[in-house]
């Protein structure tokens, strides 16, 4: 006799049991060492990018040596996110004149616009429109693609201004936001993200900035396959934890997620 399952109840085979041992066993054994590697980049021990740190800082103006108080450092978050995400509904309203754009996709409109900028600023996961038809691939790696590394790394910088202001017990000093934002993505997001893409390459995800391509399918018909620069943005979406898929079907669908 087959089993029937009752309402509700849910079945895991073998390979979805493996699955969830695989990836627990991943994190407890990446835990340690990569809990090391964040105290070195966030207390400044770390330093073999040091030249490309130091560059930033004398571009941006900025005061590596500073410590904030709480109200500076909260200020600079909101400060910044604000700014940048003013600067993505801008773009995604712009984007028909923009470059990079093969499909010739107009602008989002102002609700849409405004909604995706927030939620990329955020790292909320709204993701209201389908990124094949939509978003332009200037639009996708200037503005969605940055936020993806951005948002990320404004959130560690608040979790470990929080460690600091637990471990200090001082007059409110917790670091420096900018400092923290530059060496969260300099030293974490980016070479995680520069591994990922190669290994989503490998596997099959699609990397190139050309027109949607028509094909003629076994029977016929003519089907439009979408491009663009889907690896990169991969990889750095599922480094930072944000949403916003290239594709409307995001990891559904076969060019971001190619295999297990």
């Amino acid at each position: 006799a087959v089993h029937a399952p009752a309402a509700g109840e849910v079945l895991m085979t073998t390979n979805g049991w493996l699955q969830i041992a695989i990836f627990a066993a991943a994190v407890f054994l990446v835990a340690r060492p990569l809990g090391h590697y964040l105290v070195r980049v966030y207390d400044g021990s770390l330093r073999w990018l040091s030249p490309a740190e130091r560059a930033i800082y004398r571009l941006a103006g900025i005061d590596a040596d500073e410590d904030q108080h709480w109200t500076r450092y909260a200020a600079a978050v909101l400060l910044f996110s604000a700014v940048s995400m003013l600067l993505t509904y801008l773009v995604l309203r712009l984007q028909r004149l923009l470059p990079l754009n093969p499909q010739g996709l107009v602008a989002l409109p102002p609700r849409q616009a405004f909604e995706t900028a927030a939620a990329f600023a955020t790292n909320t996961n709204w993701q209201s429109y389908s990124g094949e038809s939509t978003v332009s691939y200037w639009s996708q790696m200037t503005q969605l693609a940055f936020h993806n590394f951005v948002s990320a790394a404004v959130g560690m910088s608040v979790a470990v201004a929080l460690v600091r202001g637990i471990a200090r017990r001082s007059a409110g000093k917790l670091g420096n936001f900018w400092v923290d934002t530059v060496r969260g993505t300099l030293y974490v997001l980016l070479p995680g993200a520069l591994l990922l893409s190669l290994l989503f390459v490998q596997q099959g995800a699609i990397q190139n900035v050309s027109p949607s391509l028509e094909v003629t399918t076994l029977e016929g018909a003519k089907q439009l396959l979408a491009m663009g620069p889907v690896a990169s943005q991969e990889a750095i979406k599922q480094l930072g934890t944000n949403g916003g898929g290239f594709f409307n079907a995001n990891s559904a669908h076969p060019f971001e997620n190619p295999t297990p």
